[in-house]
Order: structure tokens, then sequence, then C-alpha cells
């Protein structure tokens, strides 16, 4: 389709009557230049001359159409190609009107669409294939046989006493005219004969060195004439052209298209005088480069291309599929030799052709032995088969065998040489038992099982086998399992180990990595596996405590491991890790301190830290802990017993609970003057590894916000309630909740509205504190578009009932 817009717009290029808005409709996107042939381009290429239409305007149209830059560069070459070689050979026609262009289109739409069909017949690929164009070689010498007509030009060079030099064209009547000479007829005569005839004129007039020899005369031919010839049956573009007076068949057929979809590669007929001067068969070029039948045309030849006569189809494994025209003669093993013969994988003893008669189709199979005797006819399909996918002389051996693989299956192959073949067994072969899976006549399995020790030390008999038999020698490994230990505890790389034959405990140590600083060896736990239990026993594994050396020497005795043992070495009671807290704030030393002792206590640490500095808030000191537990983790995946730890259950996970879950961290409200007065009480807390001490600065400032009317910070007043401060932001806002306000204290302490009957007791406020109140939820209690309608449904269909009712009472 693209091909035929393509053409459609070179026309339209070169008709000017068209209007520019026309032009602008055609896409050339996806134009592919190399898909023309060299006739089309040279047909539009005249009409776009005709109209003074110049290739560089007809690009100019073609960019602004979408075409892209290397397709028109690429046709600019394709036409400057042709132009250099054409000399006449360009195709000319009468003028076109409506209905003759519209005919033109079409016929290029029928073409294009018989392309696709015409990829299959054997030959139209010499026509299609754009690098190959037959273009006549005009840079050679003259023919021999090469005959003078009108319009062929002489260069006549005299040389010698005298010189000069004369370009002479010949006559329609077939004569040159020589200055100071006159005419001398040279049409229908060779060079050399017009050379003697001119060369004889010239001496017998004003040229009389020529007879001494003193002057020489050499006649060459100049430009060549143009010739029509005329193309007739089924071509893809017949019609009459005008082409060079060397160009040959071939150089014609390429123009015109060749033979169209129905046309005859075998019998094309060249008509010279109105008598077959000579039949074309094409595939003595396609097959055997042949060039016999390529004659030089002549003015006013006519070729003729009939119809096929025969045609056959041969698909399958032959190395050229596709569409063969055939002779009355022609056999099948022509037909394969046609098609290139047989591909590597080709079934060749037998051909299946199916055959047209005059009711009804007819299989016919043809042996090797009557290929060359079988004479095809028209409309027979020949189809080669593949060979079978299967195995002649196979056998396969698997398993513990140097070699395993495919072996020939030789006449009266046994178990042992099979063996043998595959160089021997290996070193894990399973010797008590091996297995043969052998096909039965029916094509069912079955399982043949041998001593493999018996038949290679050949105390067994042996057995014969047969064809596809395989094979399979296992090995040691696969028959039992994957042994392995388990190394846990205070070992550098605890994991899952390999058992090995006589594994000692400090072995198995020592391939992990060794002990890690935290154990002295003096407590290891193995346990092992009850293989052997009594039913009655509730024993279900054994243990030992073993004492091991450090150094994993080699004194002592050795404890030796067996498979899926497992060792936990426990960690030295008397060894600890350093565990440190931070102190930061209003103290004179902040920084890491490393716990001396398990007891040590708040009040212990700041002591350390120096004390309180005079500008410290001890009531709002706090003490950041760490959670133990990864409850970010616990929540995720919802691990029931992390969860439980945590004093949660899956079902019980409110908004609140969520927040409180996932943070990674407590906040401790601690009153460090009254840790300080009375150390050891029970605000003084032990502390633990990560804790972080904050003493803040003094602050005499009160913070509200949340839902107030004007939240912001106020300075602290002895004696006053967070009603008053409430009051002093502009009071509550119409968003607000109330009943959920509370105050939270510079050390992390929260404190709410106190409620007893109808009073209320509001908390007292310190200095540092904060007050929120929080906003109620918009979202919360609104119904949805269709929860709404839903409900005024029921309530519709509950009165229907009620009213339903009352009328039956009635």
């Amino acid at each position: 389709m693209k091909k035929i817009l393509f053409l459609v717009f070179l026309f339209l290029a070169a008709n000017i009557s068209l209007s520019a808005q026309t032009l602008m409709t055609q896409d050339l996107r996806d134009i592919k230049v190399d898909q023309l042939s060299d006739a089309d381009i040279l047909y539009y290429y005249n009409k776009m001359q005709a109209a003074n239409v110049t290739m560089d305007q007809a690009a100019q149209i073609a960019a602004s159409k979408g075409m892209p830059a290397d397709e028109i560069a690429k046709l600019q070459q394709r036409v400057n190609k042709l132009l250099a070689t054409q000399n006449g050979a360009t195709l000319y026609r009468a003028p076109l009107t409506n209905d003759t262009m519209a005919r033109s289109q079409n016929k290029v739409t029928l073409l294009t669409q018989e392309n696709k069909i015409d990829k299959r017949i054997f030959g139209s690929d010499l026509f299609t294939n754009s690098s190959m164009g037959f273009e006549p070689n005009l840079r050679i010498a003259t023919p021999l046989n090469y005959l003078l007509g009108p319009d062929d030009e002489l260069n006549v060079d005299i040389y010698g006493v005298s010189e000069t030099h004369y370009k002479l064209k010949i006559t329609p009547e077939g004569s040159v005219y020589i200055p100071n000479v006159g005419p001398v007829y040279v049409a229908g005569l060779t060079v050399d004969q017009a050379s003697s005839k001119i060369t004889n004129k010239l001496s017998s007039t004003i040229y009389k060195a020529i007879i001494s020899g003193s002057t020489k005369v050499q006649v060459s031919l100049g430009n060549i004439r143009s010739i029509q010839v005329t193309i007739i049956g089924e071509a893809k573009q017949p019609g009459t052209y005008t082409v060079s007076s060397l160009a040959t068949v071939f150089n014609a057929l390429y123009l015109c298209g060749g033979p169209s979809r129905n046309g005859s590669y075998r019998k094309i007929e060249l008509i010279r005088n109105n008598q077959v001067f000579q039949v074309i068969d094409l595939y003595d070029f396609l097959l055997k480069g042949s060039m016999e039948d390529n004659v030089r045309l002549m003015d006013q030849d006519v070729i003729r291309i009939p119809y096929y006569e025969s045609r056959v189809v041969i698909g399958g494994q032959v190395k050229r599929e596709g569409i063969f025209e055939i002779k009355p003669s022609d056999n099948l093993q022509d037909l394969l030799n046609a098609a290139g013969g047989f591909t590597d994988s080709a079934y060749r003893s037998s051909v299946k052709i199916t055959r047209l008669t005059d009711k009804e189709m007819a299989a016919v199979d043809v042996s090797r032995d009557n290929y060359s005797n079988y004479i095809l006819k028209g409309g027979d399909s020949i189809s080669v088969n593949k060979i079978l996918d299967r195995y002649a002389n196979r056998v396969q051996i698997a398993g513990a065998v140097m070699r395993p693989g495919q072996f020939e299956l030789s006449q009266n192959l046994t178990l042992s040489e099979l063996i043998q073949k595959a160089d021997g067994l290996k070193e894990d072969a399973f010797l008590s038992r091996g297995i043969i899976r052998r096909l039965k006549p029916d094509l069912t399995l079955e399982m043949l099982s041998f001593d493999v020790n018996g038949i290679v030390n050949k105390t067994q008999p042996d057995i014969l086998l047969q064809r596809e038999d395989s094979v399979v020698i296992s090995s040691l490994f696969d028959m039992r399992d994957v042994y392995t230990i388990s190394l846990q505890g205070q070992i550098r790389n605890p994991g899952i180990y390999l058992f090995k034959d006589s594994m000692s405990l400090k072995d198995a140590i020592f391939e992990a990595g060794g002990f890690t600083e935290s154990t002295n060896g003096k407590r290891i736990e193995v346990a092992r596996r009850v293989t052997n239990a009594d039913p009655n026993s509730t024993e279900i594994a054994k243990t030992f405590e073993i004492d091991a050396n450090k150094d994993l020497d080699f004194q002592g005795n050795s404890f030796y491991l067996k498979p899926y043992d497992v060792v936990i070495i426990r960690n030295n009671p008397g060894y600890f890790v350093q565990k440190s807290v931070t102190v930061s704030g209003e103290v004179l030393y902040p920084g890491v301190y490393v716990i001396n002792s398990n007891d040590e206590k708040l009040s212990d640490v700041v002591k350390r830290a120096g004390g309180l500095k005079y500008s410290a808030d001890p009531i709002a000191t706090s003490l950041k802990r760490m959670n133990k537990i990864d409850t970010l983790t616990a929540l995720k995946t919802r691990n029931v017993e992390k969860l439980a730890l945590l004093g949660l259950s899956d079902t019980t996970l409110t908004d609140s609970i969520h927040q409180e879950v996932l943070k990674p961290y407590d906040l401790i409200g601690i009153n460090m003057e009254e840790v300080l007065q009375n150390p050891g009480i029970s605000n003084d807390l032990i502390l633990e590894d990560g804790d972080v001490i904050f003493v803040p600065k003094k602050n005499q400032a009160v913070k509200v916000r949340g839902e107030v009317l004007f939240p912001t910070q106020f300075a602290f007043q002895e004696g006053k309630n967070m009603k008053f401060y409430i009051n002093k932001a502009g009071g509550f806002s119409g968003n607000a909740v109330r009943r959920r306000a509370f105050v939270l204290a510079a050390n992390g302490n929260a404190r709410v509205v106190k409620h007893f009957l109808f009073f209320k007791s509001f908390p007292k406020i310190n200095a540092g504190d904060e007050i929120f109140v929080p906003g109620a939820d918009k979202s919360r209690g609104r119904l949805s578009t269709g929860e709404v309608v839903g409900l005024t449904t029921a309530i519709v269909s509950l009165a229907s009932v009620v009213i339903l009712v009352i009328n039956n009472l009635k």
C-alpha cells in the first residue's frame, strides 16, 4: 500500500493541474525505495520531466509529506543511476487521460497484491530484486555482428599527412554525409564493413595519400541509436519500450517487470520479422547461469510471454520451496534438482505427491528408484518429509560412570561392554543394584535390575542390550540423605555444615571459625538424634555436656560427632560487654558514660556527670529508653507471640495502640529533684544499655496548641490551672473535643481533666508544660451517598410493612 502511495505521489507531483491541498494529504513516512522497480521510477520520472517538475522540487514535496531523508537520498541515487545508464531505455507511453490514469492506478494496486503471491513462483525474485538491473553495458567494444542503422553515430579519425576528425550521424535513409566527399550508405553494415567503404570513398576523392599509406583512417562507433521493442502477453507491464540498440532480451524483460502471475518463464518467444526467432527458457539462466538465450534485440522486435502450461508445488525438506513451471518431459528428479535437492534432514527413500485427477485428488508415493522415471503433471503437489525423530541403534547410560551419554548399539553389545565404553564406574557408584529401562515390543516400559558389582567383576551373567535401553547406575550419595550438623551459640560462623566421617567436635568448631571471645569452651552441649528409642520411652534426644579446650589442640579425648548433631556453645557467665548511657542537657559534664554495675541507678550517673547546673529544670527531666522488641516487625507480620509479649492481641489494635506500638522508644518522666534528694527511691531507675538522660533548661512559658482560638505561648503564672490558659488563648474552637484535652509535661508525663459527677478538676500547670486540645474527625460518623440511599430504602420498606400491618388490624 505504501508503494502505491509513493507512485501516486510522484504522479501527482508531475501533474501540475492538481492543487497543493491535494498533495498535502499524502503520507510518505513509511516509504521503502528498495521496494520500487526501475521501470516504475523511470516512468514517473518522465512524467515529472514532461510537467517541468525537477527532482529537487519533488524531493522537497516528499520531505514535507514525511518521507525520511535517507529514503529521499536513496531515491535520488536510483534516478541518477538509471539516467546514467539508460541512453534511451526510458519507458515512453501516450499521455494519460483521466480514464487511463485510473486504470494505471488500479493496475499498480493489482501488481502490489500479486507480488506477495509471486514470491513463491520460482524466478520471480529475478525481476523484483532492485540490486539486479540487467542494464546493457555500453562501455564495451562494438560487437562484430553489430549492424549499423539510423541514428547511430560514427567517429572518423584521419591522421598522418592529413589530420581531421568527423562525427557522422547515420540519417534515416541509412547514409552518412562526409564534407567534400558526399554521402556514403552504411546502413545494414558492420563497423568493419562501413570502415572499408568510407576509407575507399575518402581515398578516391580528396585524401589520395591514403593509397600510399602516409595517411590512415580509423572508424569507430560513437553514440548508439535507440530501438523500440514491444512486449505483449502475460507481462507485468506490457507495452512498447525504447531501449538501447545494445539491449538484450533480459534487459527488456526486466523493464517490464518480468512475467506476471500467470506468465510462462520457460516459453518466452522473441518474434522478429513476423517469425519466432528465439524461444527463451529462463530456467537455463536461473539454474545453469546460461546466457545462450539472452540475444541482442533489434528494432521492432516483439517479445511475447504466453500463459504457463503446467506448474507444480514442492515443499518440505528441500532447499528451495516454491512453485515451479514444468515442461511435458520433466520428471521428479528434474524438479528436485531445480529445488536445490534435499535438505540434510530430508527423508529420501520416497516422496509423497498429491495429484489432481479429472474428478478428485489422488495420493501417490514415489520411491527413490523411480525419481527419474516419474513424469510430473500440472497441479502436482510434492511433499518431502523429514526423517523420524528416533534412533536406529542407540543405548544410553547415566549415573555414576565416567562418561554418561548415548552410545552406538553395536552387534551383540553387552552391559559390561557398555560400562567399558563409558570408561568404567566412578568411585561413588552404588554397586549393589543397577537398573535397565527397556522398551517392550508394544512400546511399554519394563525395568530390569542387575548386580553392578557382579556384572563388572563377571561373577554374574552378562546382559545383552537392546535398542533404546537406558542403563542407570546410581551414586552412593543418591541413595542416602545429605548428612549435616548444626553449630549454634558462641561461635564465629554459626550455621548448618556438612557432616564428614570421623568428624570430631573440635574439627567442627574449627571449620566454623572457632570460638567467640564470650566463651571459654568449658560448657558445650551436643544434642543427638534418637534413632532406636523404646516406643514407651519419652526420650526424643540425647544430650552430652563437653568441656573442650578453647585452643582446639589435640590434647585430651576427642568427641566424635554423628549426623544431625546439634552443637550449642554456651557463653562464659563471667563475661560482660560494656554497656553505656548518654547524659545530655543541663549537667556539668554531659556525654557517654559506661555502666559500672548491674544495679547502677539514675542518681549515680548524674552524680558522675557533675550534678545539675543552676539553670536545670530537674522536674522536667526525662529518660528515653529504646524498646527491646522489634514492635514494627511484629505489627507488620502480625506475629502473635511478639504481640502477646507487648500485651496486645491482633483483634484489639486500635489507632492509639498502633501509634504506641510503632514507637521505637519510650519516654519516662523523672523528677530529678526528688531522685537526687532521696537516692534509691522508686523513681531512681536502674539504668539499661542505650538509655538517654535529658535534663532540660528551665522554661518559664506555657504553650497552648490545638483547637483553641489563638494557639500561642504564655508566661507561666504560679498556681494557675489548664482552664486559665485555655481561656487566655480565646477558649475552645468549634471543632474542639473538650473531654480529650490534656497537659503534657516537659518530662513526658501527661495529665487530663478529672471528672466527679458534675464537677471537673483541671490539672495544675507547671512551667514548661504544654496544653493540647484535639479536634473532632469530621469524616467519622458521616454516611456516604450509598449508605444514605440504603438507609432510606430500609426506612421506606419498614414504613410500608407497618402501614400494611395497621391496615390488616382494621
